[in-house]
């Protein structure tokens, strides 16, 4: 189990719980990936079953509520704890067998996961570490994301929760968030604005429950597909308009955090739900296209903004390629990094205004139908 002990992402207040009871829950609805427990979940199992001669976790039915306890610490066949030279072995032997079940999620239940939860902490009259293997799309319950939509106060949805009575006891547990965002067919990909709303949302929640600490893990995992049958109502998620001009001639506008995590030039796995329309459209009307990205002006030099935005509009360009776009049709990329623009455009009243300078931070997709030479 080389590796394991691999430090989490905190988004919260507080250390991993080093408690020997560990509750695991995973949604397992057709709409997300088959649940997988990523290393830093593992290794949380694995101090676990270091630190205590009687660990073990509790791995809870997604459709019943009921828990199945597996042993972590490794035990000789005597029952006594095992420290010689089989215990790695054994060890490796009780986490396979953790991941095995939690594998095994395939719910029929509708996807409350808030109730979940709460049913989850009820398993165990001690409190410990919880982790929640779930892309987070409740649809279901108290809390919704077709009813809460992309727009709300994190705080302010948690606090209401409440309010309603609607929300678990986690006082005393340690909550991670485990593949919060990760979708799978028919359920859109989440753009990065939408992935760190939700975020906000879970986090939020986790935080009014009273829990000791809240946190997630930021690794990338294998996307197995779903065992689940169940339908799952789709999330919406906002898409980009293209807006239509004279001649057939279409231009979009597109958030960088759309398509780029902060200063990087590598795609979020949901661009194709901007690029895979434009590339249909494209295909079809045999359009060409032409793409340019900008830089805000508040940050970097000149000549850093110019080549993050050249590099964003290359990686779109790639992505249309792969889409079925023919090279031939792409007859512009280029990085125009702030286009001049001063940096005191982002200030209002001699402050920085995110806000408005994120603004600046685009690519902008023409799409337009030439004539072609004849031959």
């Amino acid at each position: 189990m080389a590796g394991l002990l691999l430090p989490l992402v905190l988004a919260g207040c507080g250390a991993t719980s080093r408690s020997d009871v560990v509750v695991v829950i995973a949604s397992g609805t057709r709409n997300e990936p088959d649940p997988v427990l990523a290393t830093p979940d593992l290794a949380i199992l694995q101090r676990a079953a270091n630190s205590s001669s009687a660990a073990f976790a509790e791995v809870v039915n997604e459709n019943t509520g009921q828990p199945v306890k597996l042993p972590l610490t490794p035990l000789r066949p005597d029952g006594e704890v095992d420290f010689g030279p089989d215990r790695a072995e054994r060890l490796a032997a009780n986490l396979a067998r953790v991941q095995a079940f939690v594998r095994r999620a395939a719910a029929d239940v509708p996807f409350d996961l808030l109730s979940f939860m709460a049913e989850a902490v009820r398993v165990s009259s001690k409190a410990g570490t919880l982790i929640v293997v779930s892309s987070g799309l409740s649809t279901a319950g108290g809390f919704s994301l077709q009813q809460v939509g992309w727009d709300a106060n994190p705080d302010e949805v948690a606090r209401e929760l409440k309010r309603a009575g609607l929300l678990p006891d986690l006082s005393g547990w340690h909550v991670i968030f485990s593949n919060l965002g990760t979708t799978s067919s028919p359920q859109p990909p989440l753009p990065l604005p939408q992935r760190s709303e939700l975020t906000s949302y879970w986090l939020a929640i986790c935080h009014e429950a009273a829990a000791t600490s809240c946190q997630l893990d930021a690794v990338t995992r294998p996307d197995p597909p779903t065992r689940s049958s169940r339908l799952v109502p789709v999330v919406p998620v906002p898409k980009v308009t293209l807006f239509t001009g004279p001649g057939g001639s279409a231009r979009v506008t597109i958030p960088d955090d759309t398509f780029f995590a902060f200063d990087s030039a590598k795609l979020l796995p949901g661009a194709d739900a901007v690029l895979g329309p434009l590339a249909t459209k494209v295909i079809a009307a045999h359009l060409d296209v032409s793409i340019t990205g900008f830089a805000s002006p508040d940050g970097g030099t000149a000549a850093f903004n110019e080549r993050l935005s050249l590099l964003r509009s290359q990686s779109c360009r790639a992505r249309l390629i792969e889409l079925g776009v023919p090279p031939s049709q792409i007859i512009s990329v280029a990085g125009r990094g702030t286009a001049g623009t001063p940096a005191a455009v982002c200030f209002r009243h001699g402050r920085l205004d995110e806000t408005v300078c994120a603004k600046f931070r685009r690519v902008v997709i023409a799409l337009r139908r030439l004539p072609r030479p004849t031959s």
